[in-house]
């Protein structure tokens, strides 16, 4: 994916489909709408976009909101190269931006973009003093020679999937799994590890401190179950946010407290994914309560991680069939949709390593990988796993895969550590691959190296 600062000079050949919009979080509804943008523009064999403007407009024109941001530039570019856009355009926000009328920005777009369409929401509207409502867009697009397609609003489970509502969970409620479920993952944070008052190394629970950037959403205070991630390696962690109000009510900080490690993190950068949330902030009357409520915590934050949810189907449910071979194995593998192939492919490589899904998860994997075609995306999926599997000693159960298109995939494998007791594979091949739609969902062959 092709990322500009400003429109794209020499202007990019067409057609181009074009959606303009913040997109922070790259939420359910925006996958929706990209996946749809995608298709509709490689259908027509044209070109997938998106128009986003930097910084955030309300930053610029009402600075005293302080608008809390849930993705990075960086971390959004990551999630939407793999919904299968060809391209983002950051186009700078300034108060000359704001004031140009919509015809003078369409115009200007059309030049470096050969607009095919536009897409938009309902209430969408840009342009001086907000006058290029869907009705001005419609009549520019006539002149302009784009059609416009005005695009519902994303519902889940009965309710509008926005921004603001997923910011409002985490900060005013810490509701991270209400926010994960609107998501379509877990929120995430990434900061630097710096020195602390290092008092939860006295009391037997050293704590890394985390510095997030300023713009970034904090969940409600509180004490939260965690995957931290060091890199694409993620250990259980207990979180706390907030003052430290047994202490010296502080300034707000994150401390995390890794259950499975022991060592120095000052200095890396962490991420944290919060899963649950396990009690509010609480002021403790002695040092020994304090421990105890930390050792319950960590226990009640074990079992929680211990158990992920999973896109693949149980083994029973006969979601693959090993082949006849000889050097080799082969499987057969279906799936109701793509996330459900990509996952049932990869429960079924390590149940033929014999891995233990029975085992409590105490690992996980950030998983990530690009290609052209399912096919392809197929093998560096799982060859990716391997790799894991290799690096970290690490036997796979489950798998969250939570953005997939023909162009990337991003997810999580879990399991725990370990070996494969008998024949390990060794890579994943392109022998008589085929990944292909059904009637009843998708099904794959996939031939292993063992």
């Amino acid at each position: 994916m092709d990322v500009f600062e400003g429109f794209p000079s020499p202007p990019l050949d067409g057609p181009v489909y074009l959606a303009i919009g913040n997109f922070d979080g790259v939420h359910r509804g925006h996958q929706m709408l990209i996946g749809e943008l995608a298709a509709a523009a490689h259908t027509a064999g044209g070109r997938a976009g998106l128009l986003t403007f930097e910084p955030h407009p309300v930053a610029v024109l009402r600075p005293e909101l302080k608008t809390a941001r849930l993705t990075t530039n960086e971390e959004r570019t990551d999630l939407l190269a793999a919904l299968g856009l060809d391209f983002v355009v950051a186009h700078p926000f300034t108060r000359d931006t704001a004031a140009t009328p919509a015809a003078d920005f369409l115009a200007q777009l059309t030049r470096h973009l050969p607009l095919r369409e536009l897409w938009v929401g309902p209430d969408f509207a840009l342009g001086k003093g907000r006058e290029g409502n869907t009705e001005r867009l419609a009549e520019l697009g006539r002149a302009l020679g784009y059609d416009l397609r005005i695009v519902p609003p994303f519902v889940w489970r009965g309710e509008q999937v926005r921004s603001s509502r997923i910011r409002t969970l985490l900060s005013e409620q810490g509701a991270v799994e209400e926010a994960a479920d609107l998501l379509g993952r877990p929120y995430r944070v990434w900061g630097k590890v710096v020195l602390g008052a290092q008092r939860g190394r006295t009391l037997g629970f050293p704590t890394a401190n985390l510095l997030l950037p300023q713009e970034r959403l904090t969940p409600a205070y509180g004490v939260y179950a965690c995957w931290a991630w060091r890199g694409d390696t993620g250990c259980p962690a207990v979180v706390n946010v907030g003052v430290r109000p047994s202490f010296d009510n502080g300034h707000p900080s994150i401390e995390a407290y890794l259950l499975d490690f022991s060592g120095n993190l000052y200095g890396e950068v962490l991420g944290l994914s919060f899963v649950a949330r396990l009690r509010g902030e609480k002021k403790f009357t002695s040092i020994d309560e304090l421990v105890a409520q930390i050792t319950t915590d960590a226990e009640t934050a074990r079992r929680i991680l211990a158990s992920p949810p999973t896109d693949a189907q149980r083994p029973e449910e006969g979601a693959w069939r090993e082949l006849v071979h000889t050097a080799d194995w082969a499987i057969d593998v279906t799936g109701e949709d793509e996330r459900g192939l990509f996952a049932n492919a990869a429960a079924a490589m390590y149940a033929l390593q014999d891995a233990d899904a029975a085992q409590p998860v105490t690992v996980a994997r950030a998983i990530s990988a690009d290609a052209e075609g399912f096919e392809e995306l197929l093998v560096a999926w799982l060859n990716r796993l391997l790799l894991g599997q290799e690096l970290g000693g690490e036997m796979h159960t489950r798998f969250e895969i939570y953005e997939l298109s023909e162009r990337g995939i991003r997810g999580v494998a879990y399991g725990h550590k370990g070996t494969p007791a008998h024949t390990a594979i060794k890579a994943v091949t392109y022998h008589d691959l085929r990944v292909r739609r059904t009637e009843a969902g998708w099904e794959a062959r996939v031939t292993f190296d063992v």
